[in-house]
């Protein structure tokens, strides 16, 4: 319910990180209960975002809303680990006709979040082996990345850097022991999703889902770092930190086809395939910056960076299969395959969804990014008729390559990653996510016309966090060159768990 950012530009790392969806199950009760394995047994509010085609096994009206919270394993102290929310609300209209072909046709419509960012977390390594941000920084410098709205143009205004009076590049003097990295955000991802379904024959239902997305996300970050470096006269330097205030608002379109089919007229099993299109966004972030030298305490100034950018989620494709026997137990297990290295990105033009394609950013992200396979499986079992358990299952495999890494400067060796995005970048800080897990727990209970469902779910997630890309101590790197002792240094990893525990409540009734 919950995923963990560190991300302060509009790249692979940060478009992944907010618009992946595939990783979690939020909406109802009832839909959470079950892991989110619907797309076959239908008759569920949230499985209109999944396969659209279950809201045509409504034969009721229905309205509900769904309210829980949430709170995360790892929290800092400044920030609470938990807080309420407000998951799903929406009513489907149940039409029933006089024919036999198609006995009902239905309206619907579903507020759905779809991601939560509310996330607080140390990431703090202890061992630096020598190197430090400044040396990406300065790497970045002398390739000329250094502008009025990214983070190496501030830091080299405060004549962080020195030079090498022999090639005259930038070179390294900070000599890092270890670093703290402080992160918080809050916002989610919310859908607005309307649908027309239908029943032929109790056979075969089709759905289509016409979807609004709004984007919200806002954190904060602190960077320091301590230094071993002394200048000639013993004068200690090079310790800072980096402050951001970072936000990302919104919105974006979709639509999605389903179909459900009962193969077999005296049986209940069921069949049940959705193509989700990508969502086109429109987004714009907005950061202000702070760069502050430590040990002077004087060095310290501040840059605001503004930047329009049209995201493109890939195509989803799903596939399920489920049954029920008798009233009593109903299962369903479901699949779906999303590429995210087919991710695009561009800059709007005229103030349209559309714009000029970032051809550099798109082959970063194919080198980095990979396709995620989803697996739902959930039962219900019904020991009474008003009273519902359920249980339900996810594995979602992780969306980066097992070498994923960022390099701002190269996007291959010897080719210049020439992205207009670094031109705005105000982190060096990427995560590579790993798989997720998700246990659901749930219950039922129904009392004439009205229903509530309860669930519990713990959603578990590792990570590994990177303070900057180490790629400049590459042998034969100006860094490399100018500090033989410092080359093939690599950064260790700095491990994240990101588990995150929720609970959900839906209230219901049925006319």
């Amino acid at each position: 319910m919950c995923c963990s950012l560190s991300a302060y530009s509009q790249d692979t790392y940060m478009n992944e990180q907010l618009l992946n969806t595939s990783g979690d199950v939020i909406g109802t009760a009832r839909f959470v209960g079950m892991g989110g394995a619907m797309g076959a047994l239908g008759a569920d509010m949230s499985v209109i975002g999944w396969n659209p085609a279950g809201i045509g096994l409504f034969r009721k009206s229905d309205v509900s809303i769904s309210f829980g919270g949430l709170w995360n394993k790892n929290h800092i102290e400044e920030e609470s680990r938990g807080s309420g929310t407000f998951d799903q609300a929406g009513f489907v209209y149940s039409i029933k006709t006089e024919s036999n072909v198609c006995p009902y046709v239905n309206l619907a419509f579903n507020f759905q979040k779809k991601k939560n960012f509310l996330s607080n977390f140390y990431a703090d390594n202890q061992n630096l082996y020598g190197i430090s941000q400044m040396d990406q920084l300065a790497e970045l410098a002398n390739a000329g990345f250094d502008t009025d709205h990214n983070l190496t143009g501030l830091v080299l205004d405060n004549n962080a850097f020195t030079k090498n009076p022999t090639t005259n590049k930038y070179y390294n003097q900070f000599n890092g022991e270890y670093s703290e990295y402080t992160h918080h955000s809050d916002g989610s991802l919310r859908g607005w999703d309307f649908n027309v379904s239908t029943n032929i024959k109790d056979r075969a239902f089709l759905g289509f889902t016409f979807g609004v997305d709004n984007l919200d996300y806002n954190s904060w970050t602190t960077y320091y770092e301590e230094s071993s470096y002394t200048d000639q006269t013993g004068y200690k330097q090079g310790d800072y930190s980096i402050w951001n205030d970072y936000r990302i608002h919104g919105y974006g379109f979709n639509f999605k086809l389903g179909g459900i089919i009962r193969p077999f007229e005296d049986n209940s099993f069921r069949l049940g395939f959705a193509v989700e299109s990508p969502t086109w966004f429109k987004l714009k972030s907005s950061v202000l910056m702070v760069y502050t030298d430590e040990v002077a305490g004087t060095r310290s100034s501040q840059r605001e960076s503004y930047l329009e950018f049209n995201p493109r989620t890939p195509w989803k494709f799903r596939a399920s299969m489920g049954s029920t026997v008798g009233n009593k137990f109903a299962w369903d297990v479901d699949y779906e395959i999303a590429d995210y290295k087919t991710m695009v990105q561009r800059y709007p033009e005229y103030n349209t969804f559309g714009g000029v394609k970032d051809l550099d950013m798109k082959e970063h992200t194919r080198a980095n990014l990979k396709a995620v396979h989803t697996i739902r499986a959930g039962v219900e079992y019904r020991p009474t008729s008003p009273l519902a358990f359920r249980l339900g299952y996810n594995f979602t495999t992780s969306p980066y390559d097992k070498d994923a890494h960022f390099d701002q400067l190269e996007i291959a060796p010897g080719r210049t990653f020439n992205s207009a995005a670094l031109d705005y970048t105000t982190r060096t800080s990427f995560m590579v996510t790993k798989p997720t897990h998700i246990l659901a727990l749930g219950m039922g209970y129904k009392w004439k016309s009205f229903y509530i469902d309860l669930a519990y779910k713990v959603r578990r997630q590792d990570a590994d966090f990177f303070a900057f890309d180490d790629s400049f101590t590459a042998p034969g790197s100006d860094f490399s060159l100018d500090n033989p002792d410092l080359a093939n240094v690599y950064l260790d990893a700095v491990p994240l768990n990101l588990t995150c525990h929720s609970i959900i409540c839906t209230l219901g009734f049925k006319f």
